[in-house]
């Protein structure tokens, strides 16, 4: 098959999520707070990531999945011969993509860059690490109302506190992905997911996914395989997989590389939810905010096509 030329690194950009119906207090256009469901003025709620980094390790192109659930069950590693995977990118030791959201973007080394041969796919596969790392920033407001409490942006800080600010000041936390579910245990299969755009929490995918595709969610150890071992607690929604290494992300999206393909364009999922601000619980609410975190059960990966001009 005729080869292809691919551009001399691979752009990595977030994917912009569209508001949901009921707005969180502060969102654009009426305010600078991320898209959020802080629908009180006090306790824990869901923030969207304005910085997020990780480690990515191998992206390839696929004609079939190369582990489908029954495999994965099984205690297989993906298949990447027999399922006519293609890498677009390798890298055995991984490379940190830096900051997604930043305004140059991210790239990856053009030397671990692959080019594939022309042709149609119907899958892209990624790996990516467990540890990832995010920010983000918040200003509390009355409940229910269009008016801040005490006026102060507040802004992560890298161990998860937070500290007066402005946009763009916020610094990355470590967090780390080993679970779809905290909720339930690893052992009962919280390290295996299948969504698709059209059902089953689409509110998280449905921008991600295009109609009909589906993404499937691997927790796997470092020798690739499914982690199935218990740690946490479901009872507190602290249940995660021990010996989480990686995540694989498929997506069954029809892929099609030509001669006017002069890069690929890889979108990570970084949603809202993956951070979560805590606007403390004084009575009455006094707007500040006491910390960040990070909560790692809703990550993707996929790829597109970018043609020359």
């Amino acid at each position: 098959m005729k080869k292809l030329f691919l551009s001399s690194a691979l752009s990595i950009t977030s994917l912009a999520i569209a508001p949901s119906v009921l707005g969180g207090p502060g969102e654009p256009p009426n305010g600078e707070n991320t898209l959020n469901d802080c629908m009180t003025s006090v306790s824990t709620c869901p923030v969207t990531p304005t910085k997020f980094s990780t480690k990515i390790y191998k992206v390839a192109l696929c004609k079939t999945n190369p582990m489908e659930a029954a495999r994965a069950l099984a205690g297989f590693a993906p298949d990447w011969e027999t399922n006519g995977c293609v890498d677009v990118y390798n890298s055995t030791s991984g490379e940190e993509t830096g900051d997604i959201f930043s305004e140059e973007g991210a790239t990856l080394s053009s030397e671990n860059i692959t080019i594939p041969e022309a042709g149609k796919y119907d899958f892209i596969a990624a790996v990516i690490d467990k540890d990832f790392k995010a920010a983000s920033h918040h200003m509390v407001y009355d409940t229910g109302g269009p008016n801040t409490i005490n006026g102060k942006r507040y802004v992560s800080t890298a161990v998860g506190g937070a500290v007066e600010g402005v946009v763009g000041e916020e610094k990355m936390m470590s967090g780390n992905f080993s679970t779809f579910m905290p909720q339930i245990a690893c052992s009962n299969g919280s390290g295996i997911v299948e969504r698709t755009s059209t059902t089953g929490n689409n509110g998280t995918y449905a921008n991600f996914l295009g109609g009909g595709e589906t993404f499937y969610g691997r927790v796997l150890k470092e020798d690739f395989t499914l982690a199935t071992q218990d740690q946490g607690n479901i009872n507190n929604q602290t249940a995660s997989c021990a010996g989480a290494k990686y995540l694989l992300s498929i997506v069954s999206k029809s892929t099609t590389i030509n001669e006017n393909t002069a890069g690929i364009h890889i979108k990570i999922l970084a949603p809202k939810g993956l951070v979560q601000v805590d606007q403390g619980n004084n009575n009455p609410a006094d707007g500040v905010v006491t910390g960040f975190s990070t909560h790692g059960e809703k990550m993707a990966v996929s790829v597109s096509p970018v043609s020359g001009s």
